[in-house]
């Protein structure tokens, strides 16, 4: 085994006397640092983080692969389990997440949001949580792991527009009437108060009350919270009022929110793409949804459009037909056109020819395939002009087409839009 001098490499998750240990004791460090580090690599970080972790650990393996010795052949065992870890690290995919919280037994949660293990981190923390985000982007079924993930019952509340809704009430029989609120607060569990931003003002300062004070009158008694709960508050604002998509939506009490920790829920279109299944038709959601939000179309496309337009395609369904019952819902024609112009893919009419275009079509008019959409006159052979027909390839929509001037052989004469 060489035992030449070695470069320390300046890595500060090395220990400083790691160099004068015995190369087996070295291995052995390393290999314990990088199964930890892989047993316990938050798999919903992002891809920068990852990427740096992946660093980190091939750099180990280098500085060992050094200490063996150029001439020694394979690395041991131990280094190929690490760098099989380091191959599936690489090929991420949305993963089933498996959650252990102290002595308990762990528990599969499926296939999940990325930010849901920050979610359970801070929920174990027994903070309070505001999940904001857009229709659609999963916060209801997170709070639903999260319950699974934490051992306790889950209790859901929508918006409510009364106080009693939280508290309950005793009705004329003297009964106590109670709530899914009350149900976690005094016996334990995660209230998830949905719509949170729908509700109205006062019934929210009855709640900021309880998660103020640990405690809350209700109708029959005053009640201790209780060890066990957990709350989460699902909105799709930050509680500063109405916005452009959500209109609907109440400004709540700045104190009521400064109870919770905010955590930014956004779309995971990974995890879209992998419960609709069909990539195809999720592509073009996502491009759709991504225009309009560029586009700032008061108008909702959800990873649910993804998802309930692939069932419906696989059941036989014809596209247009899905298009409008799941895309273009609710919009007018010329908003949808102008949607559908931007995002639909394209064929461009490259000319063949040098001389003077005509078009005799004109832009936004529908095309059959082999359609004249224009004409060049060649003019290379004074004596020998030619017209050639400019002939549509395809069916669409003529998205542009050119003026009538000199084209150049290999320049663009128009492009169609594709509707598949």
């Amino acid at each position: 085994m060489s035992k030449g001098k070695i470069n320390k490499p300046k890595n500060p998750d090395f220990p400083d006397n790691l160099y004068k240990k015995p190369l087996e004791d070295a291995i052995y460090h390393v290999v314990q640092t990088c199964e930890v580090e892989v047993e316990n690599t938050d798999w919903e970080n992002s891809d920068k983080k990852l990427k740096e972790e992946i660093t980190t650990l091939e750099g180990k393996l280098k500085d060992i692969d050094k200490r063996i010795g150029a001439n020694q052949g394979n690395l041991s065992d131990e280094i190929k389990t690490i760098q099989s870890e380091i191959a599936n690290l690489k090929s991420r995919r949305p993963l089933d997440l498996i959650v252990k919280l102290d002595r308990s037994k762990p528990k599969d949660l499926g296939k999940q949001h990325f930010l849901l293990p920050t979610l359970i981190q801070i929920l174990a923390t027994k903070l309070n949580v505001y999940v904001v985000g857009p229709a659609g982007a999963g916060k209801t079924h997170a709070a639903i792991q999260c319950a699974k993930a934490l051992d306790v019952p889950f209790h859901f509340t929508g918006a409510v527009a009364s106080e009693f809704k939280l508290t309950g009430f005793i009705d004329a029989q003297g009964r106590i009437v109670s709530t899914e609120f009350r149900k976690a607060f005094e016996n334990g569990g995660l209230f998830l108060f949905d719509e949170i931003d729908a509700s109205f003002p006062q019934a929210v300062l009855a709640f900021n009350a309880a998660l103020a004070n640990d405690y809350m009158d209700f109708p029959d008694k005053r009640v201790q919270r209780h060890e066990k709960f957990y709350c989460i508050a699902a909105a799709n604002t930050y509680g500063q009022g109405a916005d452009r998509q959500y209109i609907g939506r109440n400004q709540l009490d700045a104190a009521s929110l400064d109870r919770f920790v905010f955590l930014d829920w956004k779309y995971d279109e990974n995890l879209e793409r992998d419960l609709a299944g069909n990539h195809d038709w999720t592509d073009f959601v996502q491009t759709v949804r991504q225009y309009i939000e560029e586009q700032k179309i008061r108008h909702i496309v959800s990873p649910r459009a993804s998802i309930f337009g692939a069932k419906l395609l696989a059941n036989g369904i014809a596209k247009k037909i899905v298009e409008q019952t799941i895309l273009w819902k609710g919009l007018d024609d010329v908003t949808k056109q102008k949607i559908q112009l931007n995002v639909a893919p394209s064929q461009h009419i490259i000319s063949k020819y040098t001389g003077q275009f005509t078009p005799t079509a004109k832009a936004n008019v529908k095309l059959k395939e082999g359609e004249v959409i224009g004409e060049i006159e060649d003019r290379t052979d004074y004596y020998n002009r030619k017209n050639h027909k400019i002939i549509s390839p395809c069916e669409g929509t003529l998205y542009s087409i050119s003026e009538r001037r000199q084209i150049e052989k290999g320049e663009e004469i128009a492009e169609i839009k594709i509707f598949l």
